[in-house]
């Protein structure tokens, strides 16, 4: 279990207005953001690895191959 302690009164007002008591949806909705903030991430590792690519520095996998194992993660 994680605990985040928020000092910041406009953040901390936002929750308090948005969610109040409801400790479960204001979980639910930060669990969302963290996990499209690790998409978000490895879809800029992805873009990143198509530049060096076209830089000449690295050899992409089969696109098949790639796709298949982006399928098995989710």
């Amino acid at each position: 279990m994680q605990t985040i302690q928020i000092d910041n009164n406009e953040i901390e007002h936002f929750i308090k207005h948005n969610y109040g008591n409801d400790t479960t949806s204001l979980l639910n909705d930060f669990i969302i953001f963290a996990k499209t903030e690790l998409l978000s991430n490895e879809i800029k590792k992805g873009f990143d690895e198509v530049k060096e690519f076209e830089k000449g520095t690295i050899n992409l996998s089969n696109a098949n191959n790639f796709l298949s194992e982006l399928k098995s993660e989710y």
